[in-house]
């Protein structure tokens, strides 16, 4: 992506930065960490951080993206991009529904944007924020998220005649912090014993709501392993994305369940009889469990030979999944 632009007599050219430009790009960027420093007291810049070294590794990225502005072949500006889809992968949409009340987006975030300042101009800037939008629209972005310093008073004139919309006011208050002995905001981490392996292709189930690393009785944790079919094959869903599975739970503990040999009980995935996946809103469809009361008690029916039961879907006469007006799969009565 290239764009030249004519201003009076000089020749302004924007293209896509290379990663042989992380030499050039390196000093701007720290220039720029120091503006940003100085106008935001709660960002505080890292002693000889390694700027080229930074700017090479988000060139690298595969969903990020480097524009850069070149006056008589010297880089003098950039405005560096990444994407990002809030849809979360199938196995999350299953297993933590609670996370986000709002409805996912497929993003375009600024980095970071900054121009020398004998080049700043309006129509020099604009170069750089044109390039950045048409790759936006190619990938089919839905929202462009970036944060302005309150004092870039300029700039923001610019973004809102371009059709930007301020959405917020960010307020900032920084605490002075001492000492080593502090409260520990990360998440759980799953921490394996020594030798022990995550296995390719699997990810770590957690308690949705505790983000606890699950466990079987014998203190092991549990992997989810991709979705198969009867030949071995993983199956994906209708974006391409592999479909992990979604584990049965307790309705009044609301644990997780295991069989007497220490195995996850995993509802089915739903298919067509032709081997297709059944999605309702791009989130592939399992069977959800039978439910049974006992003694007033919700409890997971079993069969006879003490196997849980999960709901069988209505088909028609040709053997297709019926489904409800909204789309959603129906399941047959199990009263």
């Amino acid at each position: 992506m290239e764009n030249k632009h004519n201003l009076g007599k000089t020749m302004y050219h924007q293209r896509l930065a290379r990663p042989e430009d992380a030499i050039a790009i390196a000093p701007l960027w720290r220039d720029f960490a120091q503006r940003r420093s100085e106008a935001d007291p709660s960002i505080n810049l890292k002693p000889d951080f390694d700027y080229e070294g930074y700017v090479g590794y988000q060139l690298k990225k595969p969903l990020s993206f480097g524009f850069v502005l070149e006056y008589e072949q010297q880089i003098v500006g950039f405005l560096f991009t990444y994407v990002y889809d809030e849809t979360p992968p199938p196995q999350i949409s299953a297993l933590e529904m609670w996370e986000n009340p709002f409805i996912p987006r497929r993003v375009g975030a600024v980095l970071g944007m900054y121009v020398k300042e004998k080049h700043r101009k309006p129509d020099t800037i604009n170069l750089l924020i044109k390039a950045a939008t048409a790759k936006a629209e190619e990938l089919k972005v839905s929202d462009i998220d970036l944060l302005i310093s309150i004092d870039q008073q300029g700039i923001q004139v610019l973004l809102e005649r371009l059709g930007f919309v301020k959405a917020a006011i960010q307020y900032t208050k920084h605490f002075n912090i001492s000492g080593t002995n502090l409260p520990n905001l990360h998440q759980a981490h799953l921490r394996l014993r020594e030798k022990e392996v995550i296995p390719t292709g699997t990810i770590v189930l957690r308690d949705v709501k505790t983000q606890e690393i699950v466990k079987n009785s014998q203190g092991k944790p549990i992997f989810l392993e991709p979705v198969r079919d009867a030949a071995g094959k993983a199956l994906t869903s209708s974006t391409g994305l592999p479909i992990y599975p979604l584990p049965l739970r307790d309705p009044n503990t609301h644990n997780f369940v295991f069989d007497q040999a220490e195995n996850l009980i995993l509802c089915p995935i739903l298919q067509e009889l032709g081997g297709e996946v059944v999605e309702f809103g791009g989130i592939p469809q399992f069977c959800p469990p039978v439910y049974e009361q006992i003694h007033g008690k919700l409890c997971l029916k079993q069969d006879s030979n003490g196997n849980y039961v999960f709901a069988e879907v209505e088909r028609d006469e040709s053997g297709k999944i019926r489904r409800l007006p909204e789309g959603k799969p129906l399941f047959k009565s199990t009263n």
